[in-house]
């Protein structure tokens, strides 16, 4: 028979996550105090597990005299999760369904290798029309490897008045601060550590190690995707 831990894992919470679930549960309400005697973790790693359970509407808590006390929500609460999380499926899987009766001849791959293929790709995205959508940024990547490049195409994106969303991961420690680009900031356990963008007809991803840059057209393609896009930038906080 599985543990209440194992279960609440499979459910999508972390193992911190059900652990301090399962503690407030038995506790009833609690100061971070008594949590952190029962469960032996430190505080701040406590803190942030309470954080995103609140998030999750599985925690809440009360002040009295300056002190917070948590509470465990009712179990049931859970069985919104999985409902929530069923929803969200059936959104996307008619997108879902066309990607995988897409036809073969309907797609152009066009692959572009190291650092000149980048250039030859950041050129491209300085020639489209409309907003440019993104999700498994990490803009320390992007700064590292290619400072100058991207300080000659955010030069360039501001001439054209280019827009772009992105989403990134929470705790992130660079973002670039240019006009025209919006983020919006998702749980680490969540994020792609591939980058995917989607702009008109085209879908790319960026590959790091080796570096490769795939680049597919596609409507059919491009449309589940950024609909995909879409229901995380509504899920995704706006500070990180």
């Amino acid at each position: 028979m599985m543990e209440n831990r194992d279960v609440l894992i499979e459910l999508g919470l972390s193992e911190g996550e059900s652990i301090v679930y399962l503690a407030l549960l038995r506790l009833g309400e609690s100061q971070v105090n008594k949590i952190k005697v029962h469960t032996k973790m430190h505080r701040t790693t406590i803190y942030d597990f309470l954080d995103s359970l609140a998030k999750k509407g599985l925690v809440s808590y009360v002040i009295k005299n300056n002190i917070k006390f948590y509470s465990a929500a009712h179990p049931s609460r859970l069985e919104d999760l999985i409902k929530e999380k069923r929803e969200h499926l059936e959104e996307i899987v008619p997108s879902l369904l066309k990607l995988a009766t897409l036809e073969k001849k309907a797609l152009k791959v066009e692959v572009c290798d190291g650092i000149e293929g980048f250039k030859t790709f950041v050129k491209r995205m300085t020639e489209r029309k409309g907003e440019l959508l993104a999700f498994g940024i990490d803009e320390s990547q992007f700064e590292t490897r290619f400072p100058y490049i991207m300080k000659a195409y955010f030069k360039k994106e501001a001439a054209l008045n280019l827009q772009e969303r992105l989403i990134t991961s929470k705790g992130i420690k660079f973002i670039y601060k240019k006009k025209g680009l919006a983020y919006r900031y998702i749980d680490s356990k969540f994020f792609s550590p591939v980058p995917t963008l989607i702009w008109g007809v085209l879908t790319i991803f960026i590959i790091w190690e080796p570096l490769t840059i795939i680049i597919i057209e596609n409507k059919d393609l491009a449309d589940a995707y950024r609909k995909h896009f879409e229901l995380l930038w509504k899920i995704a906080d706006r500070k990180p």
